[in-house]
């Protein structure tokens, strides 16, 4: 073997054992994915919103209004009545409509909300490939979303060619929804090694920011490419 042949096996060899070495680290500290719903895997909440708006006929910034009065008297704020899944998604559209009286115009039902917030919803189905691929590799995945009962039909059916995650974990199974820490507590327990590594996918600042407060990684979700880059540079390949 000649002296440059032998050269190129020596870096072969040390590219291949830092190769290892790099791999074997990353199984060491271990990682642990949980991702998003909304506004991440499909588009972003506001089209959703509009398509209720446009579908009921009332302007979203007057649902809105009236949901954070029903969620007061609740003892919450904006979606959590539903997400938290202390009323049912007709009761909280009945309590709404009562709120706005015989002034607003309906279109149609807001009983549906699930059908128009969800009827033209896509899914992203390039993060969902690279999490399959995260998975693949050994390192678990989960579901981390704030959601409502009535919705998981039209998630199921989005979701269904694809399975990536290892957990699923529903605000309102668990009574919980981010950015509460408790959420991010209970998650520890679920899935992964104790010692691993979590990283949150997530399109909302004050949700990345509640989870790096309990020692996680976090991606603020806004553009899919980014998030894969940055996964891959947080996970070290």
């Amino acid at each position: 073997m000649s002296t440059h042949e032998t050269n190129s096996l020596t870096t072969a060899k040390s590219a291949h054992a830092a190769a290892e070495t790099a791999r074997s680290d990353r199984e060491q500290a271990g990682f642990t994915i949980w991702c998003d719903f909304g506004g991440v895997l499909s588009p972003a909440l506001g089209r959703a919103f509009d398509d209720v708006s446009n579908a009921v006929g009332v302007p979203w910034e007057t649902l809105f209004g009236a949901a954070h009065l029903v969620a007061q008297e609740l003892g919450h704020e904006a979606l959590q009545p539903l997400e938290l899944g202390l009323i049912s998604q007709d009761e909280w559209a009945d309590r709404i409509t009562e709120k706005l009286g015989s002034g607003v115009s309906w279109k149609t039902s807001l009983r549906d909300f699930d059908k128009h917030y969800y009827g033209q919803r896509s899914i992203d189905a390039t993060l969902l490939n690279e999490l399959h691929v995260f998975r693949a590799r050994g390192i678990p995945v989960g579901l981390l979303t704030n959601s409502v009962l009535e919705w998981e039909a039209h998630r199921e059916v989005l979701l269904q060619p694809f399975e990536p995650f290892d957990y699923y974990l529903r605000s309102h199974e668990v009574r919980l929804a981010k950015p509460d820490p408790a959420i991010y507590e209970l998650a520890d327990t679920l899935l992964g090694h104790p010692g691993s590594r979590r990283i949150l996918i997530d399109d909302l600042a004050p949700n990345c920011a509640a989870a790096t407060a309990h020692g996680w990684l976090a991606i603020e979700h806004s553009d899919t490419p980014d998030t894969i880059r940055q996964l891959h540079a947080l996970i070290g390949d």
